[in-house]
């Protein structure tokens, strides 16, 4: 039995040659780098991709895929940013002496779950590579850019379905004109002309020489006229239609040279022969993919030039993040003149892309130039040869239309169509107590000032907003999302934002005595900004800008920002990742001095998680930091109500010195019969220059316990319910316990926090609990008392270093899944049907850690999961000491992504303050154009009624219009809003708001 088993473990491990066929590879894990080298290059551009030719000892790995060959191409799109992964797509080739070998993890033929090594030898090899790691080019300098393409790149090419690819392009052509005979390819700088009937009548057809030697040919009665072979911008025409036009119009006269031209068959001529055509009655003209209607039209085709008379012309619009609009740019004007193949000038003319033929919104003006260059590039994903457009409109004296009303005036706007809304991005009205009337508008800074060719990847706003209780507003913004900046290849993504005011008003920031609040400052204003760039080395760059202009700004006027995001901080931070490796430096200053904060002056932190010891024995885990820190405690507010509510916390003192920390840890992991069990110790050395004393502060602490964890699990195949929507169930539970115990030579109320454990709103919010009514104090309300007992200091990456004290703590815990199969048959998937997580803690030394009580920290989570949609859901958390606080909830989710979603439910508050607050949400979708939204919060206990608020909105063809009502019992504030929102940005307010997501339009085509 032995022998056997060592024999099947041997085939098991043993690597396998195959073919291709006979392996199912398993895709590498995407968060993997991907490593490329060869011993020559060269590289250039196609469209998004950076595309490089390599030669000698070609290699490319990720994961446990290995592929080497003589010679490659690979098509690298970095253009995803820092939100989706970069794409590798390589086409490897032998040659008469090496052949493309490839190593990888296969699936077993006999065990869909056995991973297994495999190796593949052949003559190419194609495949797509995913990574959210920074490419390692391990290449020489590139060779310069070949003037003609290899071979290979066209056999690349070759492996994107090329049979589909020819079918397109037949598509293409008959979709518009007799297809030209392929069997007689068309001679270099020789076009083609073909003549047909329109319909099944008969037209009339006129041929007749003139003394120049030029031939006049008048054809009505419906014609159709095929010309190819024609100069393309950017495109080979044997590629595609770019240089074919397509003409069908009532009546037509020629001018050309040469030949007569021939009725129902195929006419051969220079491109450098003259030839020019007039057309009247229904004239439709393609050219690629775009299209004009006119009454009457005259064209050179030698020139591509015209002029067209009650003319519309239409284009596709051109890809905006990956998504094709169905909508068109529409350009109608009394008279256009083709300038060349792209260019276009109107007269009396308008711009619209909305998809109606009377249009909800367009911008016009007495002249419009327009840029429509066509190219034709092949996807690389598909193969398929695709048109793109690079669209420009440039006038003068514009008005931008709504409804057929004008809204906005501008004396001139050059825009790239890839943002197919004009001047404005957003418009908001509204009224209330705390800013008075309100109109807000958001505008494209890039149309306004008539930049032309804006950088890729790019955004850039203005906002002017008028506030009549407080004065105008004014405001600027910049994102961008790309695959390389400032000449640094890497993707970088980033958003700035500036806005100010000169205030004239006082601060309404809720509660009976801070509702008349004279700002610290006239001219109000905040500075944010983030920046994040990954380099090809592997490093990272963060950098954050936080400047703003008084401690109640943003408070104020940035109410969400200051309660749900970070601290807007200033600072640098550069790292990098190697493996299970990190290290990281960073520098910050302090630029708000009404808020408390750490500068780093510098910090240096180095990480090494979960290091195998001793053949996996033992597990090393590792974090050691030196800094220079600098604790800047906030000022004392000049306004009297502010300064009457503001207090030093206990851990602030104006200190700085170096920071010299290691903290280590040692697991050794092993099964105890089913129990799996961890005996760690984890030991810590740090100095501080200056504690809260002033002096220094040696401390040395140790932490040491056992960490043991068991699973159950039972299986009831026959429970089966249609009411609770079980099929099937199965539960499985997982028991786990920590007993631990931690000594300090210090304690942690000497030191201050240089690391905080909350944000600046809630540090100034607690600042009010200590001074304001009903007051909270003492060590049993002290947040680092909660996060000692927590066990914040149990880890090698706790997020602050100060917290580490004496404490005998045993947690217990227990998981509870309870699993049931859902979907159409043959398609179910196991979901949780309901679980409850729960944990406690018993303190041995409950007089020293936990207030005289033996157990605390006492909490639950259950989540039931009746239906996809439906949940009921409640949590709890519990301190058994006196005053204590004590919380529960429950509640009730609906959720319908395309459809809506709900919540109601009750939090119950007991401890030092009691509340008992009644919490209820939904938006829904009415009906294919209104959007309904709705909340309403009332406190049982005390504080009564907090607020409600009411909105609907309209989901037109191309604008989101919204009107709404909201009550804010804090501020005793009611305020009115009304909101206009294009549907064609790509993040529409609307659905961060309701959850509910409005495709953009033109998604299901016209609605």
């Amino acid at each position: 039995m032995r022998a056997v088993s060592s024999c099947a473990l041997l085939f098991i491990t043993m690597p396998m040659v195959s073919f291709a066929s006979d392996i199912s590879t398993i895709a590498a894990d995407s968060t993997q780098p991907i490593t490329i080298a060869a011993d020559w290059c060269c590289r250039w551009r196609q469209g998004v991709y950076d595309v490089y030719h390599l030669r000698g000892n070609c290699y490319i790995n990720q994961g446990l895929t290995y592929a080497r060959a003589p010679e490659a191409v690979l098509w690298i799109d970095h253009t995803a940013g820092t939100k989706r992964p970069t794409k590798v797509i390589a086409y490897l080739e032998s040659d008469t002496k090496k052949r493309v070998v490839v190593d990888y993890r296969q699936i077993k033929q006999t065990d869909s779950k056995a991973k297994a090594l495999g190796k593949e030898e052949a003559a190419t090899w194609f495949e797509r590579l995913y990574t959210t790691a920074p490419l390692r080019l391990k290449l020489p300098q590139a060779a310069p850019e070949p003037t003609s393409r290899p071979a290979i790149y066209d056999r690349g090419l070759a492996q994107f379905d090329p049979q589909r690819r020819r079918q397109l392009l037949l598509a293409q052509f008959t979709e518009f004109a007799p297809v030209p005979d392929a069997s007689q390819p068309l001679p270099v700088g020789m076009r083609r002309l073909q003549i047909s009937p329109r319909n099944d009548s008969s037209p009339s057809f006129e041929s007749r020489p003139q003394p120049n030697g030029e031939r006049i040919t008048v054809l009505s009665g419906g014609i159709r006229v095929l010309i190819d072979g024609l100069p393309a911008t950017d495109a080979p025409a044997a590629l595609g239609p770019i240089g074919t036009v397509d003409i069908s119009t009532d009546r037509v006269v020629f001018w050309s040279g040469g030949a007569e031209l021939g009725f129902g068959g195929s006419s051969f001529q220079s491109q450098d022969s003259p030839m020019e055509i007039y057309m009247e009655g229904n004239i439709e003209f393609r050219q690629g993919d775009r299209v004009v209607y006119a009454d009457r039209m005259f064209y050179d085709v030698r020139r591509q030039i015209g002029i067209i008379l009650n003319a519309e012309l239409l284009t596709p619009l051109p890809r905006v993040n990956d998504f094709e609009y169905q909508g068109l740019v529409r350009l109608r004007a009394s008279a256009i003149r083709q300038l060349d193949q792209s260019h276009f000038s109107a007269i009396n003319a308008q711009v619209t892309t909305s998809r109606l033929e009377e249009p909800s919104y367009h911008f016009a003006a007495n002249e419009i130039a327009f840029q429509d260059v066509q190219s034709q590039v092949f996807n690389p994903r598909t193969g398929e040869p695709v048109i793109e457009h690079q669209q420009m409109a440039e006038s003068r004296g514009n008005w931008v239309y709504m409804g057929g009303l004008p809204v906005f005036y501008w004396p001139t706007i050059a825009t790239d169509l890839r943002k197919p809304s004009f001047f404005i991005d957003g418009i908001r009205v509204g009224n209330d107590s705390v800013f008075g009337t309100q109109v807000m508008a958001d505008l494209d800074a890039y149309q306004l000032f008539g930049i032309r060719n804006a950088p890729q990847g790019t955004e850039w706003g203005l906002s002017i907003d008028y506030l009549s209780d407080r004065g105008v507003g004014h405001g600027t913004n910049f994102h961008y999302d790309r695959a390389e900046l400032l000449g640094h290849d890497g993707p970088a993504w980033g958003s700035w934002d500036f806005w100010g005011i000169k205030d004239t008003g006082l601060d309404n920031l809720g509660g009976v005595s801070r509702r008349t609040i004279v700002p610290e400052e006239d001219y109000r204003f905040r500075l944010f900004g983030q920046h994040r760039q990954r380099f090809q080395n592997g490093w990272e760059l963060t950098g954050e800008a936080g400047f703003i202009s008084d401690r109640t700004f943003l408070e104020q006027y940035y109410e969400s920002e200051w309660d749900e995001l970070k601290d807007q901080r200033t600072g640098l931070r550069l790292k990098k990742l190697t493996d299970n490796r990190a290290i990281a430096i960073e520098a910050n200053g302090q630029v708000n001095d009404f808020f408390t904060e750490t500068q780093w002056l510098p910090r240096t932190d180095h990480y090494w998680l979960g290091e195998s010891l001793f053949g996996d024995r033992i597990t090393w885990f590792e974090h050691s930091q030196a800094a220079y820190a600098n604790i800047n405690v906030a000022t004392t507010p000049t306004n009297p109500v502010l300064a009457g509510q503001f207090t030093t916390l206990p851990w602030e003192a104006d200190v700085e010195g170096e920071r010299l920390v290691t903290r280590q840890e040692l697991d050794m992991p092993f099964n105890l019969g089913p129990v799996k069990v961890v005996p760690f110790v984890l030991g810590e050395l740090a100095h501080w220059g200056e504690a809260l004393d002033g002096d220094d502060l040696q401390r040395a602490y140790v932490h040491t316990g056992v960490r043991a964890s068991i699973p159950f699990w039972a299986v009831f195949p026959e429970v089966h319910d249609s009411l609770f929507n079980l099929n099937g169930l199965a539960h499985k539970v997982i028991f786990d316990a920590e007993f631990s115990y931690a000594d300090a030579t210090r304690d942690f109320t000497e030191l201050p926090l240089y690391d905080p454990l909350d944000d600046t709103s809630i540090l100034e919010f607690r600042r009010r609990m200590l001074t304001v009514p009903p007051t909270i104090t003492g060590l049993k309300f002290d947040p680092r008392t909660y996060a000692l007992r927590t066990g914040i200091q149990g880890s090698v990456t706790s997020p602050t270093t100060e917290i580490a004290d004496d404490l005998m703590t045993l947690r217990l815990g227990m998981r509870h899944r309870w699993q049931t199969k859902r979907g159409a048959p043959g398609r179910q998937h196991i979901v949780d049907w309901l679980t409850v997580d729960s944990n406690v803690v018993w303190f041995p030394k409950q007089d020293r850690d936990n207030f005289g009580q033996e157990f605390g920290l006492a909490d639950y989570d259950v989540r039931w999961h009746l239906g996809d949609r439906f949940t009921i859901i409640s949590d709890g958390a519990a301190d058994f000491f006196g005053d204590g606080l004590r919380t529960v909830s429950g509640g009730v989710l609906l959720n319908r992504p395309s459809r809506g979603n709900a919540y109601f439910g009750i939090r119950s508050i007991h401890g030092p303050i009691t509340s008992d607050v009644l919490i209820g949400s939904y938006s829904y979708r009415l009906s294919p154009k209104w959007i309904s939204t709705a909340g309403a919060t009332v406190d049982l206990s005390d504080g009564g009624n907090i607020g409600q608020s009411f909105s609907m909105t309209r989901i037109g063809e191309s604008m989101l219009v919204t009107l709404g009502i909201n009550v804010d019992s804090a501020r005793d504030n009611v305020g009115f809003r009304f909101l206009v929102e294009p549907r064609f940005l790509p993040k529409l307010r609307l659905t961060s708001m309701t959850g509910i997501d409005v495709p953009p339009a033109g998604a299901f085509g016209l609605e």
